[in-house]
C-alpha cells in the first residue's frame, strides 16, 4: 500500500468515530463530510507530509464540486437510516456467503469476540451480529459485518455499526472474526459500503468492494453514459485484473442513488515524456519540468476518473503580487516572487476545471511552502489565443474588498485591463503570457481584457469561479425518498 492510500484509509477511518451534534440534520451533514474525506483525504494528508520539514496544501479535486446535503433534516435522515436497515435485512451475498453454518459461526464469533471487550471501538451493548457479505478474492477472504446495538448511539443515532473483515482465503470462522482480521470499523453502517484491500498477489495495488441493499442493482460505465449491469447484483468486486477506468452506479428500483467514479486515476504512475509533451503543448509561460509533472499527477489522482484526460500545464512562471499570507502586523518573509504554475483538466459533465498552485520558496507564517486553489470554467483555457483570470487569494466568495488575480494571456498581450461597468478598476503589464494584479472585489460581473502593444483588445473573458461551482456529476441520493 502506498502511503497516500495509507493515509486515506487512516484518516477516513478516524473520522468515522467522531461524533457529530445530536441533531438529525447534524447527522446528514456529517455523512456527507465522512464521505467526502473518504475521496479526498488521503491525497490531502500525504501532501501535507510529502515536504519535510514544512507542510503543503491542495484544496480539493480541482473545483470538481462534491454531492450536496440536502436542505431537510429529521425526514432525509429517516430515510437514509430506512436503506442502512434494508442493508442490514439483505441477506448475505458472495460465494463464502452460501456456506450458512460458516456464516453462522462467523457472526457468533464475532458477538462472543465483541462482548468480552475484544473491539475496543465497540464497546456499547450489541444484540446481534449479521454477515452481509464473505466471499474469497485473490487469495484473502474478505467480509462485511454489521453490529445491531441493543439502542441507538446517543450522539449519531446510528442503530449499527459495520466491520470489514480480511484473513487468509479459506480462513476459518474463528480467525476471520479475529481481531487481527479487522480492516475498518465505523459507527455507521451506510446504505453503500466500500472497502479497498491491498492485493497480496501484486504489491501496490488493490481489491475493492461496494455492496449495497439486496434489492439493488449495480451498473459500470467506462464513461457515466453507457451502462451495463454487474452479473454480481447487488454487489461489486475488482481486482487488479479487472480494475479499469469506470464509474459505477446503483439502481434501487427505479431510482439511481449512488453514481460515483470508480476506484484509480488516469495517472497510474510517474509522467512519461509523451504524455508530458502533450500536457505541455500548449503551454504559456515557463514552467518548471518536474514540478510540472508532480502537481500533474496529484491533480489527476485527486480529480480520479471525474476527468476525462490527464492535466495539462497552461502556464507557469514567478509572479509578483501573490498573497504570501502575511498579515499587515508581521514583517514580510523573503520570499522572493513565487513560482505559479496552472493546471487544467476537462471533466466529466463538461466544463474544465483546473488548479493554480503557488510555490511561496519558503513557509509562509502559517508554515505553507505551497497552496492550491481550484477554479472552473466552462471554455477550453488551453487555447493559446484565449485569456484566464483565476482569483488566487484566500477567499472563496469573492467578498472582500480587494481581490488578487492571475490573468493568464494571449502571446500578443502587453498589459491587462480590468473593467466593471464599462469602467476601468485595474491594470497591470504582461509579464511571460502572465500578469497579477489587485482589483476591488466582489469578482462577479467583472471583465478582463488582454491588451497589446497598441492597446487592442486582443482577448476578453470573465473571472473564472473558484471552488466547486460546477453542478455535480455524482449522486448520493440515499436521503431522498
Amino acid at each position: 500500500m502506498t502511503v497516500d492510500e495509507e493515509l486515506s484509509r487512516a484518516l477516513a477511518d478516524l473520522t468515522r468515530t467522531l461524533a457529530p451534534e445530536p441533531d438529525p440534520y447534524g447527522r446528514v451533514r456529517a455523512r456527507y463530510r465522512r464521505n467526502q474525506q473518504r475521496r479526498v483525504g488521503g491525497l490531502a494528508l500525504a501532501a501535507v507530509v510529502s515536504v519535510a520539514g514544512a507542510s503543503f496544501a491542495i484544496a480539493g479535486p480541482g473545483g470538481i464540486a462534491e454531492p450536496s446535503p440536502p436542505a431537510d433534516s429529521t425526514e432525509s435522515f429517516s430515510h437514509v437510516l430506512a436503506w442502512s436497515e434494508k442493508l442490514l435485512q439483505s441477506p448475505p451475498r458472495g460465494a463464502v456467503a452460501r456456506d450458512t453454518g460458516y456464516i453462522r459461526d462467523v457472526a457468533h464469533n464475532l458477538l462472543t469476540a465483541q462482548r468480552r471487550g475484544d473491539f475496543p471501538r465497540l464497546t456499547v451493548p450489541v444484540s446481534e451480529v449479521k454477515v452481509l457479505f464473505a466471499d474469497d478474492i485473490d487469495g484473502q477472504r474478505i467480509a462485511l459485518a454489521a453490529f445491531v446495538r441493543e439502542q441507538p448511539d446517543p450522539g449519531t443515532g446510528w442503530p449499527n455499526a459495520a466491520v470489514w473483515l480480511v484473513a487468509d482465503e479459506g480462513a476459518t470462522a474463528k480467525d476471520l472474526a479475529s481481531t487481527a482480521a479487522v480492516r475498518g470499523t465505523s459507527d455507521a453502517l451506510e446504505p453503500y459500503e466500500t472497502i479497498a484491500v491491498d492485493d497480496p498477489t501484486r504489491p501496490g495495488r488493490e481489491v475493492h468492494v461496494a455492496i449495497a441493499p439486496a434489492e439493488c442493482v449495480f451498473l459500470s460505465s467506462p464513461a457515466p453514459e453507457t451502462w451495463t449491469p454487474e452479473p454480481t447484483g447487488s454487489y461489486l468486486v475488482r481486482t487488479p485484473l479487472t480494475q479499469r477506468p469506470e464509474w459505477w452506479r446503483v439502481d434501487c428500483g427505479s431510482a439511481t442513488r449512488q453514481l460515483v467514479p470508480g476506484p484509480g486515476s488516469r495517472a497510474s504512475g510517474p509522467i512519461t515524456d509523451a504524455q508530458f509533451a502533450t500536457a505541455t503543448a500548449r503551454m504559456r509561460g515557463h514552467a518548471e519540468q518536474q514540478r510540472s509533472r508532480e502537481l500533474m499527477r496529484e491533480m489527476a489522482q485527486m480529480g480520479g476518473y471525474r476527468l476525462t484526460a490527464l492535466p495539462s500545464v497552461i502556464w507557469g512562471g514567478p509572479v509578483t503580487g501573490v498573497p504570501t499570507g502575511v498579515t499587515t502586523t508581521s514583517p514580510p518573509p523573503n520570499v522572493g516572487n513565487p513560482r505559479v504554475t496552472v493546471l487544467t483538466a476537462p471533466a466529466v459533465g463538461g466544463g474544465w476545471v483546473g488548479q493554480v498552485v503557488i510555490d511561496h520558496g519558503q513557509p509562509r507564517p502559517d508554515t505553507l511552502v505551497s497552496t492550491g486553489l481550484p477554479f472552473d470554467v466552462a471554455t477550453d483555457p488551453t487555447d493559446t489565443g484565449a485569456l484566464l483570470a483565476v482569483p488566487i487569494d484566500d477567499d472563496p466568495t469573492g467578498s472582500t474588498s480587494r481581490r488578487s488575480l492571475l490573468v493568464v494571456t494571449p502571446a500578443a498581450a502587453t498589459s491587462v485591463r480590468v473593467l466593471r461597468d464599462g469602467l476601468a478598476v485595474a491594470n497591470a503589464p504582461v509579464s511571460g503570457s502572465g500578469a497579477a494584479l489587485t482589483v476591488p472585489g466582489p469578482t462577479t460581473g467583472l471583465v478582463v481584457e488582454a491588451l497589446d502593444a497598441s492597446g487592442g483588445v486582443v482577448a476578453t473573458g470573465p473571472v473564472a469561479a473558484v471552488g466547486a461551482q460546477r453542478a455535480p456529476h455524482e449522486t448520493d441520493a440515499w436521503y431522498q425518498e
